[in-house]
């Protein structure tokens, strides 16, 4: 059974659609493959089904969707069942519901293996096969999480962390694509990424350093000043004193902005990459680095 949440909910069987229809059935399909083989409690579905004002009827209305559920899903109708619960099963536990899943059915574990493997490669200074794993993993995203399931306060709380975690993925794909000299290609991308999030100091940051080693340097100014008033604007915040320093070496077009020949070592907001050298050559700036 194939399970996708990345993107429209989709529940697919030996080639037979089993996505249910109903709402409020959607809505606890996803929340318990948000949660993938894990107890899904009665009191956290009332809480997303119905948030602060469930009806008395909410538990009674909770066992008819799940038994709604399973029928959908082809699983067996009775939750007291004895034997093993196979895969795509929807069974009863500890006063809640858990909803078996396999290696490889759900779409969301598929991918965050995948970005775990290419974490792996990039700390270990496998810079274009990493980059390429993780813009493979990036291939499997269909549109918006969830995009056509109602969502409550469990829901959005599980799609904010995956979206911080795709996000975050995303950003050191392109920290590792500008180490290998292809800041020309990632100015588009970066642009969308930076309008999207616009208070982001990294994807800024990646954006003024793409620019600058395109011969850009105007435009890349322009940048930091955007992300200086986007920080004021939704935080009452300024830009933090790294991000102050790229634009001053901007402005003075410090060699250390040049496109590293030989990457060997990497910055980021807070570590260098642990694979580097105990004894690193003289700081050059590099994929989403600011200045330490």
């Amino acid at each position: 059974m194939d399970f996708c949440v990345l993107g429209p909910l989709s529940v697919v069987d030996d080639g037979i659609d089993r996505t249910p229809s109903a709402p409020k059935q959607r809505q606890m399909l996803a929340l318990l493959l948000m949660n993938a083989n894990h107890v899904v409690s009665m009191s956290q579905f009332v809480e997303e089904l119905w948030e602060y004002s469930p009806p008395s009827s909410a538990v009674a209305a909770v066992h008819t969707y799940v038994m709604q559920l399973r029928r959908t899903l082809g699983g067996r109708p009775n939750s007291a069942s004895p034997g093993p619960a196979g895969p795509g099963q929807l069974t009863t536990r500890d006063q809640g519901y858990v909803l078996r899943v396999e290696p490889g059915e759900l779409d969301l574990d598929v991918y965050e293996d995948e970005v775990r493997a290419a974490r792996n490669s990039l700390d270990c200074g496998a810079l274009s096969r990493g980059a390429r794993e993780l813009r493979a993993a990036q291939q499997r995203w269909r549109g918006q999480i969830l995009v056509d399931v109602p969502i409550g306060p469990l829901l959005h709380a599980a799609i904010a962390v995956v979206e911080r975690n795709r996000l975050d993925a995303l950003s050191r794909r392109i920290s590792a694509d500008l180490d290998l000299g292809r800041h020309h290609t990632l100015i588009g991308e970066l642009s969308s990424l930076s309008l999207e999030h616009p208070a982001d100091e990294t994807l800024a940051a990646q954006l003024m350093l793409a620019l600058y080693r395109s011969g850009r340097r105007v435009d890349a100014l322009a940048v930091f000043h955007r992300l200086r008033h986007a920080l004021r604007d939704e935080h009452g915040a300024s830009p933090s004193a790294r991000m102050q320093q790229l634009n001053t070496d901007i402005l003075a077009a410090h060699p250390r902005l040049d496109a590293p020949s030989m990457p060997r070592w990497r910055l980021s907001l807070d570590l260098v990459d642990p694979c580097s050298p105990a004894k690193p050559p003289a700081p050059t700036w590099s994929g989403a680095g600011l200045p330490g």
